[in-house]
């Protein structure tokens, strides 16, 4: 399988996946860049790196049914989809940086209760996922202090599995591809590349040797730039 797949509609806020304009972009974007598939990011949010709560029904990010009602305008068009929630820090921390102790410890933010807010957030996204026959499904984006969660990250892959049979991925950040002990979960090894442009052939040997050894096939799912005016996260 072959991607070519485009980022649409990121850090979009409620209704606007609705407006007239979106369809004409993502229009637009189909006719220029001719992509097989159109990734589409469902952004949850949490108040620092340290808080357990994710929100994911505010008016900062899309509804549900404008997801599944975009999901239907790509199939429409012939194109396959590819959902990915992710959740970003509302005070402008990277989401790389999201931690806990390594242990649980009373009255302090613990990896069992982020994990299980988490669990809730991509749960109700694989049921759409399941329902509008989503091809690929990415579980999460860039979680560099949670890569090392492998427990969890399997015991949630596990249950976005009971409930949408496609293929599933992660989001790997640049340069963690072989940090991830876990790939063997996924169906598809995913990254970000943003790699310095003199530098890709030694990073792309680097992939492929963890390509080889989980024996998954691999996609960029993040490059490049990306098309938007005023970037707003609050």
């Amino acid at each position: 399988m072959r991607i070519n797949g485009v980022h649409f509609g990121a850090y979009d806020r409620r209704n606007e996946w609705q407006k007239a304009s979106a369809v004409k972009s993502l229009e637009m974007m189909i006719e220029r860049l001719s992509p097989s598939h159109v990734i589409m990011p469902v952004i949850a949010f949490q108040k620092t790196v340290v808080s357990t709560d994710i929100d994911y029904g505010s008016p900062r990010t899309v509804s549900e049914q404008e997801v599944m009602d975009l999901i239907d305008i790509v199939h429409d068009r012939g194109l396959k989809v590819i959902l990915k929630p992710m959740v970003d820090v509302l005070d402008g921390t990277w989401r790389a940086h999201i931690s806990f102790f390594d242990f649980d410890v009373p009255t302090e933010p613990t990896w069992t209760d982020w994990f299980r807010s988490y669990t809730d957030f991509l749960l109700r996204f694989a049921q759409i996922a399941a329902k509008k026959i989503v091809d690929i499904f990415i579980v999460g984006c860039e979680m560099v202090q949670a890569d090392k969660r492998e427990n969890e990250w399997r015991t949630l892959i596990d249950k976005v599995r009971k409930i949408y049979s496609g293929l599933v991925t992660y989001n790997a950040d640049k340069y963690q591809e072989d940090r991830v002990n876990w790939w063997d979960a996924c169906d598809i090894i995913s990254s970000s590349g943003y790699y310095p442009h003199d530098g890709w052939e030694e990073q792309l040997r680097r992939i492929e040797k963890v390509v080889k050894q989980f024996n998954r096939p691999f996609f960029f799912a993040e490059t490049g730039y990306m098309n938007v005016k005023g970037l707003r996260q609050n």
